[in-house]
């Protein structure tokens, strides 16, 4: 019997110690894979569920005036953030903290109600609100370090700004443009949470600093800038306009000193503002410049030698051209007029017949040279571009319209640089808002030039435009004590209805111009917007230019000078009708 049993006393311990192994290789195997192989993804799993990985916003860096005025600025301020599950009562937190924030209760009530570990009930709170709901002493409301963006002129230069978001990302404006300088770069730290995630005190460890954003400094004058935008607003007033927009510019540098448009918003409320407010119109916006382009045809055809200030044309009252008759503003007889004396009259017939003298493809080719072609390459978010067509897709009738600034657009900032090309001695120079960078002061800022016309025919131009003020249409554009050069325009505005032609009783009013002649200091444009009462530029926009212009002289400093009339410049031959200037028919 003992015999018998011993075999399977025996093979039932094998058995069980075969069993006893596998089962410590499982566990083996088991323990290998939890720590070997899946230990990794375990171990992050319990990172995240003990820590939380968070932002540390950058300071953004401010931007100033050319005098070092603030013009935007980040100031300290605080999130206000909950953990629903430990605010006791939601209701009465809720009541709480619309008292102290604004805005309206039952919205709170919803964040308090979610079911989330972690909810912002506010972002970029004043300092002194996030402390008044701090000492409510609430259950389970806690805040954060944060900053919030300011601009302390309110509505001034809000088009050259722009804004940012809740993120202090730039949106729109310069804050867009040069995001990335003024930004700088988030640092990182990690929370160690407790129970509901709640960061334990002393949890905190520094994983990377942030780097504050760089300041930047602009050409921009806010004195300068806060005269355009009063003088613009009370000739859009005045005159019942749709809206308008002022660029003053250095015509040597580029530099730009003031841009307006109307209407205006407050960066500070951006969210509130119709977005239409938020257009830079000298940039963004296009339009037919009308005569302000007779400057440049008279420009093309000197500096091709074709004819001189003096050179005398027999113009009659009337031009058929492709089968369109051009027209003066105002009708006349048959008249002798010097080249001088087409500019200074505004005449479509005389700048009509020193377009046929250029011919299709040279007329094209210099208004090229001017950069009617291509952008200005301002350093600006959203430049639009002009158009001007090819020779090659003129119709019969473009060589009778295009030399006084008709069939083709431009934005006011192309039209500057075209003019500047004239006023600073023939060279296209590169607009900017960007005088320097204080905080990178190893950075050298180039703007390139390139050269449009001699600078003999820009000073005989200088002269010829000097004419347009003191005795054609830009009378009104005259400052006290100093020569001024200048071109008046009135055009008409293109259909937006889809269908070819132009919309009746709709103009653009402009008034470009720069002083003083011989060395100018500035450059302005003035465009008012479907003005009403009147149309022509030298009555809505040449004003507001005098004004703006007398204010730019005594700001900078630029002493008067003994005013010369341009007819002791410029051999006048005819004095020919003050006029302004107008469409041709059938438009």
């Amino acid at each position: 019997m003992n015999g018998k049993r011993r075999p399977q006393r025996s093979k039932r311990y094998v058995l069980l110690l075969a069993l006893f192994v596998l089962l410590m290789l499982g566990v083996g195997v088991r323990l290998v894979h939890l720590q070997v192989v899946a230990g990794p993804a375990y171990a992050s799993m319990a990172y995240d569920q003990r820590n939380r990985e968070m932002d540390v916003p950058a300071r953004r860096g401010s931007i100033y005036d050319r005098e070092g005025e603030p013009l935007a600025v980040s100031m300290e301020a605080r999130d206000v953030y909950a953990v629903p599950a430990l605010v006791v009562d939601k209701e009465s937190a809720a009541k709480a903290i619309a008292g102290v924030l604004g805005g309206v209760e039952k919205d709170y009530l919803a964040k308090l109600k979610k079911d989330a570990s972690f909810v912002y009930l506010a972002r970029k709170v004043e300092v002194e609100k996030a402390d008044a709901i701090k000492q409510l002493d609430l259950a389970g409301i806690g805040f954060q370090d944060d900053a919030r963006r300011v601009y302390p002129s309110n509505e001034l230069a809000c088009q050259i700004l722009g804004f940012v978001g809740v993120d202090d990302v730039g949106l729109a404006g310069l804050e867009k443009y040069y995001d990335e300088i003024l930004a700088g770069m988030p640092g990182k730290v990690i929370a160690e949470k407790g129970t509901h995630g709640i960061p334990i005190p002393g949890g905190v460890s520094v994983q990377e600093d942030a780097v504050d954003g760089e300041n930047i400094v602009l050409t921009v004058d806010k004195d300068i800038q806060y005269q355009a935008h009063v003088e613009l607003q009370a000739a859009v007033e005045k005159w019942g306009a749709k809206g308008g927009s002022v660029l003053i510019m250095d015509p040597s540098t580029g530099a730009i000193l003031a841009m307006a448009s109307t209407p205006t918003f407050d960066p500070n409320k951006f969210a509130q503002a119709d977005e239409q407010a938020f257009r830079n119109r000298p940039i963004a916006d296009t339009y037919e410049p009308g005569s302000t382009i007779k400057s440049l045809t008279a420009a093309a055809v000197i500096e091709e030698g074709l004819f001189k200030p003096t050179s005398m044309f027999k113009l009659p009252p009337t031009l058929k051209i492709g089968g369109r008759t051009i027209h003066e503003s105002h009708p006349r007889g048959t008249v002798e007029w010097s080249l001088t004396d087409i500019v200074t009259n505004s005449s479509n017939v005389g700048a009509v017949k020193l377009g046929i003298a250029l011919g299709e493809d040279r007329l094209y080719s210099y208004f090229a040279q001017f950069g009617l072609t291509e952008k200005s390459g301002v350093d600006f978010p959203g430049e639009a571009t002009g158009w001007l067509p090819p020779p090659s897709q003129w119709s019969a009738s473009s060589i009778g319209t295009i030399p006084f600034g008709q069939g083709i657009s431009v934005t006011p900032l192309q039209l500057a640089r075209a003019l500047g090309a004239i006023a600073n001695g023939g060279e296209l120079v590169t607009p900017h808002f960007l005088e320097s960078l204080p905080d990178s002061p190893e950075t050298t800022l180039i703007w390139p030039k390139k050269r449009a016309i001699s600078e003999k025919t820009a000073e005989e131009m200088r002269v010829v435009l000097g004419a347009v003020v003191d005795e054609g249409t830009g009378a009104e554009a005259r400052v006290s004590g100093y020569t001024v050069a200048g071109k008046t325009g009135t055009a008409q505005k293109a259909r937006t209805d889809g269908k070819a032609g132009y919309a009746a009783g709709k103009y653009i009013g402009s008034f470009s111009g720069f002083l003083p002649v011989n060395d100018p200091a500035v450059l302005i444009i003035v465009t008012i917007d479907e003005p009403s009462n009147s149309i022509y530029g030298g009555t809505v926009a040449a004003p507001t230019f005098s004004r703006l212009a007398a204010y730019c002289m005594e700001h900078l400093k630029i002493p008067p000078a003994q005013k010369k009339s341009a007819s002791q410049d410029a051999s006048k031959t005819a004095s020919g009708a003050v006029t302004d200037e107008s469409q041709s028919d059938g438009n």
